[in-house]
This record gives C-alpha cells, structure tokens and sequence, in this order.
C-alpha cells in the first residue's frame, strides 16, 4: 500500500487528529495510507519553507495561504494541471479571492487549492449599542458611521469601547488591510512591481485606522489576549476571525442573547490555508486525489473538525444556515467581497516587516497619543516602502 504524509497548520499538538477519520475514510476509499503530521503555527513559516529549500518532507501540506507565492518561485511546489482544476470543479467552484490566493499575479497557473477560508467580522454586544441609543442596523454600514458609533458608546461611558489587535501578530495587518483598501489605497502595485502602502490613498487608510486609537484600550498591548476586554464586557465591538461565531458562542452559553455580528464596511481580507503538492513527492497522483478528496468534503461552517476556518467552495451559499444562522450568513457575504493578499515571491519577507512596523507604530502611538500623527506614519512607513522596493529591484 502506498503511503504518502500530509501536514497540517495546527494552533496546539493533537489539535489535528480530528482529521484521522476522515483520513481513514480515504484510505479505505483509494488504497492510500496517509501519515499526518501537525505543525503549530508559530513556527509554521520556518517549517513549511525548509520543505522546498531541503527537498523533503510530506507530499502535501496545508499551508497559510500567503505563503504561497514564495514557495512556488523558489520552485518547490507541484502545479495544479488544467484537468487538476477540471477536476476540482474550477475557478468557479470556489471564491474568487481564495481561489486567486493560488495564484501568482496574472498567470492562471494553480499552485494551491483553497482549504479553509478566515475572514475579519465585526463582533459586538446588543446591549451595549441599545443603552448607548445605537441603530444596530445601521451602525457599521459605512466607515463614517462606524466612528460614529464608537463616539456614542464612549460617551454613554465605554471608555474603550473597541477591540483591535496592536501587538506583534500576522492579524494586525489582517485588520490594517480593511482601512487601506477601504480607503482606495492597497500595499503592491497592479503589476506586483512595487510597494505602494506609502501613497496617499494608503496613507489616508492607515491615518484612519491609527486614527481609533482613542477607542482602544492600552491594555491591548499587554500580554492578556485582546479578546478578553471584549469578553468581559469592557469593550463592546471586536474585530476578530471566525472563532468567535463558530466556537466561542457555542463555549459560552450566556452569549447567545447578546453576542451579535456585521459585517465590515466594505472590503474584508480573507486568508486562511490551502493545499499545496510538493514537486518532490514521489506519489503525485496519490497527493492530488488526497487534496480531491479533503477540499470536497460536504460544505460546513466550520469547515474542518480541526479548525474554526470557513469553506471555500461557493456552494455553501446554499447551506440552510446561510439564511436561519446570522453568523454563518455574516460570513459568506463577506467572503463574497473580501480580498486575499497577493501571492508573490517576496510577499513572505514583505509581510513580516509590515506587521514589525505596524505593532511598533501601535507602541510609539500609545506611548505618546499626542503626536504629529501624519508626520509618524511617514517616519516609518516611508523608509520601510524604500527598502522594500530597492529589495524588489525598482
């Protein structure tokens, strides 16, 4: 019997081992053994990466789904063949910003097939809204009435009244994103040729999404997780993942009256994780109906018994769910007008200076709220664009 590995992003160890069944199912549908392997998060880049630069490792792995463009220039990765994609149902199975995320640019060459999908939403509790007189249909409908809202909730006596990450994370740019794009700007130019996050469009994102400090506690630069001033009912909106909705309301009975979701004004990211072959693999064939079978499993939120992470394939739009569950609709309207990142070569090394430089801005900002806020952003994310771009040869 052949066997093949496949790794998988996991946040704790055993985390994945929901998986075995399904992995049995296979087995006993195709003859194949699969050997699965978990690789915390945290150190999941560096793992993934040492795959394609060493030659060895699983056959197919599930990985962050911006990891992408690197691995496919440095050539480690098997393509996707048009009858691959035949097979998987096409482009049009699935949404278009997860699909895209597996592909380079402007070639329709396939290098990784959408797995699970985690979207950014906006968490809130109805009591808090209600006793401060908010609408809460029409509260977060535009970004003007989103400040709107945190200028009502502050002044009925919410201090804090907003939850966003500040500290050293891949998610605080995540967040960032939603601002620069909503305010016309974006991070790389249309030809993936250089960075643009320090125009003026993307300059005004970010001047409106530093611009919340006020609404923000200092205590999300400590070590205690964010969510806990919004669990606790010290802050009344939280921008956060699917976790939430998918595991937490169900964790925490007492929610269900309160706990209430919208979706972000306009664009949202969407990222998650995805599934690549390695072009060492000596069973291509095995690999590839592995990923046949796990990305076609019978659409759910969540979408994996592993992970909180939502479905990538469009037919969940017909689940009953996304019409009776708030949360569940929440999330696939988002994911039908969400962004992923682009997928190129430098984008890993990029990511990583972006989010450094975002947390510290965060720092320098708690530090001294009465700064020159225009003039900081130009302080560190005008030298940080030239670096970039001299990295990218432009």
């Amino acid at each position: 019997m052949v066997e093949i590995e496949f790794s998988v992003m996991e946040g704790e160890p055993g985390r994945s081992d929901p998986l075995l069944p399904l992995l049995e199912a296979f087995k006993k549908q195709y003859n194949v053994q699969v050997k699965l392997t978990g690789i915390p998060w945290d150190r999941g880049r560096a793992e993934v990466a040492k795959f394609g630069i060493y030659g060895q490792g699983p056959d197919v792995s599930s990985i962050g789904t911006t990891w992408v463009g690197s691995l496919a220039s440095m050539s480690a990765l098997r393509p996707y063949t048009p009858q691959d994609v035949r097979a998987l149902g096409g482009a049009e199975a699935f949404f278009e910003s997860t699909w895209r995320s597996g592909q380079i640019g402007d070639d329709p060459t396939l290098w990784a097939v959408p797995w699970l999908a985690d979207i950014t939403a906006i968490y809130y509790w109805k009591n808090m809204l209600e006793e401060a007189g908010v609408n809460a249909d029409t509260a977060f409908a535009t970004e003007k009435n989103f400040v709107q809202t945190l200028e009502k909730l502050q002044a009925n006596g919410c201090q804090y009244p907003l939850v966003l990450t500040t500290i050293h994370a891949p998610v605080i740019l995540h967040e960032a994103a939603h601002w620069v794009w909503s305010a016309g700007g974006d991070f790389i130019s249309s030809d993936n040729q250089e960075v643009t996050f320090h125009q003026p469009k993307a300059m005004q994102g970010f001047k409106n999404y530093f611009g919340l400090l006020r609404f923000i506690s200092p205590e999300t630069m400590g070590a205690n997780p964010r969510a806990e001033l919004f669990d606790t009912g010290k802050s009344a909106i939280h921008f956060a993942g699917p976790w939430l909705g998918n595991v937490g309301r169900f964790a925490h009975p007492e929610w269900q009256e309160n706990l209430r979701i919208a979706p972000v004004p306009g664009i949202t990211f969407a990222g998650g994780s995805s599934f690549v072959i390695w072009r060492y693999t000596l069973h291509p064939a095995e690999s590839f109906e592995l990923v046949r079978f796990l990305s076609s499993q019978p659409v759910n939120i969540p979408a994996s018994p592993h992970d909180q992470g939502l479905p990538t394939r469009r037919k969940a739009l017909d689940m009953p769910s996304a019409e009776s569950d708030m949360f569940h609709r929440t999330y696939l309207q988002s994911m039908q007008r969400s962004r992923s990142f682009p997928s190129i070569r430098l984008w890993g090394a990029m990511e990583d200076k972006m989010i450094s430089e975002i947390s510290n801005i965060w720092a320098e900002l708690f530090a001294n709220p009465n700064q020159d806020l225009d003039e900081c952003l130009h302080r560190h994310l005008d030298p940080l664009a030239k670096r970039l771009n001299t990295t990218m040869g432009t």
